[in-house]
């Protein structure tokens, strides 16, 4: 089953959304094509999530791995967007929690949650993601994600120091599956 997802990560070098030049850029979207391999990956995610644990999805590209995971965990989640939504009310239905980044139902400060993500490539999506949380009063100690790539290695120590105390991934870019 990992050779799909494999097949989904590219070692071109390509321009990230600032322009810096990276490699390892996926496409892991394209699991979604092959039920047997989602829902492979998706049991896979779950042993990773600490029990009595909601889920957040980091940003879009997590958020079927996140839905996927709620149902098959039964737990809530609640979803982060990379972009604040401008418009009506997205969370808890209250516009004085939160902010525009936040959606789904709200759970109540001092939840613990698990982070989710698809890939790891900076830790700035898993940083962005514990500051939202912050606002409504929940905090995170652990993340998992389907990829670590190259690059992650560099925010180790930030995470660790932003209180992700384990962050699981399922394939390191440099490695086969275990």
């Amino acid at each position: 089953m990992w050779d799909v997802v494999l097949s989904c990560v590219s070692d071109a070098e390509m321009q990230d959304r600032e322009g810096n030049p990276g490699r390892g850029f996926t496409n892991l979207k394209r699991i979604l094509g092959h039920p047997a391999s989602f829902a492979f990956v998706v049991d896979e995610l779950a042993r990773t999530v600490p029990p009595g644990h909601a889920i957040v999805g980091c940003d879009e590209g997590a958020w079927a791995l996140t839905g996927a995971l709620a149902l098959r965990l039964a737990v809530p989640a609640v979803l982060i967007r990379r972009v604040p939504k401008t418009y009506f009310v997205s969370y808890g239905d209250d516009p004085s929690i939160g902010d525009g980044r936040l959606a789904g139902e709200r759970l109540p400060a001092g939840t613990r949650v698990h982070l989710i993500d698809d890939l790891i490539y900076s830790g700035h999506t898993l940083c962005s993601a514990l500051d939202a949380l912050e606002l409504v009063g929940l905090t995170a100690t652990s993340a998992s994600a389907v990829l670590w790539t190259r690059r992650a290695e560099d925010a180790v120590r930030e995470l660790a120091e932003r209180g992700l105390r384990s962050v699981t991934c399922l394939i390191s870019q440099t490695q086969e599956p275990g």
